[in-house]
């Protein structure tokens, strides 16, 4: 697990220099990520990217959200063993390092004049998948999660020591399957 999550970090990393999904841009489909961040609401309002990867040769799957407002970025990430649904399990995964439970991956990134910078590393954190549909290609669930500074990037504006990130929700969202070897 902590291999395909260590993948993951660096494929989400990738994703920070600004690859998006053009597709995905509208959220008046009913689809929606939200969440309250250190006690402020706060709605994506483009989806970046939402995507199942499926690593056959390693029988694992990583599951993927990048969403974004005009400030910050959320990312989130879980994995699983290879399934042979287009799904993952319905179920909690969590980061929770100090217990050595590490199935999931939460990211807040802030956009400063066309630049990102991730300053904080998340001490623990859940996504539970409610519900996904393979054919429809669609899922729901909840997050959240808590993050603490461990570096300064930038000096434009002045980030919190720590992050909490609370009553995460996204529902309907579309997300596509990636398969690799």
């Amino acid at each position: 697990m902590k291999k395909i999550l260590s993948i993951g970090l660096l494929s989400l990393s990738i994703l920070f220099a600004g690859c998006s999904s053009d597709d995905n841009d509208d959220n008046s489909g009913g689809n929606s990520i939200s969440a309250t961040i250190n006690g402020k609401e706060w709605k994506g309002t483009k989806i970046n990217s939402v995507t199942l990867i499926k690593v056959t040769s390693e029988k694992q799957q990583r599951f993927d959200i990048n969403v974004q407002d005009d400030s910050q970025m959320l990312s989130l990430a879980c994995s699983s063993d290879l399934t042979t649904a287009d799904t993952m399990p319905l179920k909690a995964y969590k980061f929770d390092e100090e217990n050595d439970i590490i199935d999931a991956l939460f990211i807040n990134t802030y956009l400063i004049e066309g630049n990102t910078y991730t300053e904080h590393f998340v001490k623990t954190g859940t996504i539970t998948i409610t519900s996904m549909d393979a054919s429809k290609k669609t899922v729901s669930g909840t997050f959240n999660f808590t993050a603490e500074k461990v570096g300064i990037l930038q000096t434009k504006i002045i980030t919190p020591d720590v992050v909490e990130v609370k009553n995460g929700v996204f529902t309907n969202v579309p997300y596509k399957v990636l398969t690799t070897p």
